[in-house]
């Protein structure tokens, strides 16, 4: 029975395969149909979509071709359009804030220094007392933005110090000399030279409030005169309160 074939009426073979044809033997390769495509499109026909957030709107600027610190200006006291101006382009512009759920936002990117701003809230000037501000001589109240939390380097008191630049062909393991144990430290920290006392007067009616203290200016005692004035010293002092600062300052005579 395994070896005989079965046949249906039609002549129909049932428990083998079909005898091959003459064309499939010549061609043992087999391709499947390929499903249509697009057509690739030119350079010139390309448009790449950007990110939301790579393109410039009216909260957010572009920072990538500017140099300064990114700083985020925030407004959370309601309203309906909130507008923000200030010193960092002497009042000439102003700049719409992006809503944010309650809050209204926009980033700016600015040289250090300290700056003057206020805010437009529905064409009312307004300030924000969660941030630092101060108020002028007319009663008109503005924010405070400092930008110079940093520490300036002396560089004349540090370059004796610098390690030489690499050798470009050789290296080699040298004993060190007297020299290098010669170089004596400085003889005070060079944070001293940015206390309160060395800071220029600014010439403005409404002069701009002085950056934040070093840690390393605090409970001590300086001493400053005046060329043109050498018969009067200066005394200062800057103590630490939380988060506030207050420098006393002492004039007195030397004359005997």
């Amino acid at each position: 029975m395994a070896d005989q074939d079965v046949v249906q009426g039609g002549g129909e073979y049932m428990g083998q395969s079909p005898p091959p044809s003459p064309r499939a033997s010549q061609s043992p390769l087999m391709f499947r149909p390929q499903m249509p495509v697009v057509p690739l499109q030119r350079p010139d026909e390309l448009h790449i979509p950007s990110p939301s957030w790579m393109q410039t709107s009216s909260g957010y600027e572009d920072m990538y071709d500017e140099q300064g610190v990114p700083t985020m200006i925030t407004w959370s006291y309601g309203g309906k359009e909130v507008a923000v101006e200030g010193s960092w382009d002497d009042w000439k512009s102003r700049k719409p804030l992006q809503k944010s759920g309650k809050d209204f936002t926009i980033m700016k990117v600015l040289p250090s220094g300290v700056y003057q701003y206020r805010f437009l809230v529905d064409g009312q000037s307004r300030y924000s007392p969660d941030q630092p501000w101060e108020q002028d001589d007319s009663g008109n109240a503005y924010n405070i933005l400092d930008l110079q939390d940093y520490v300036p380097e002396d560089i004349d008191s540090i370059s004796g110090f610098e390690p030489p630049q690499s050798p470009d062909s050789s290296y080699n393991n040298l004993q060190l000399g007297q020299e290098d144990f010669a170089k004596e430290p400085p003889m005070v920290p060079p944070h001293l030279n940015l206390t309160l006392l060395n800071a220029p007067s600014p010439q403005m009616e409404i002069p701009p409030p002085y950056s934040r203290p070093q840690h390393v200016v605090l409970n001590h005692l300086y001493m400053h005169r005046d060329r043109s004035r050498p018969s009067v010293v200066a005394l200062g002092s800057t103590n630490r309160f939380l988060s506030k600062y207050v420098t006393v300052v002492l004039y007195k005579s030397i004359q005997r």
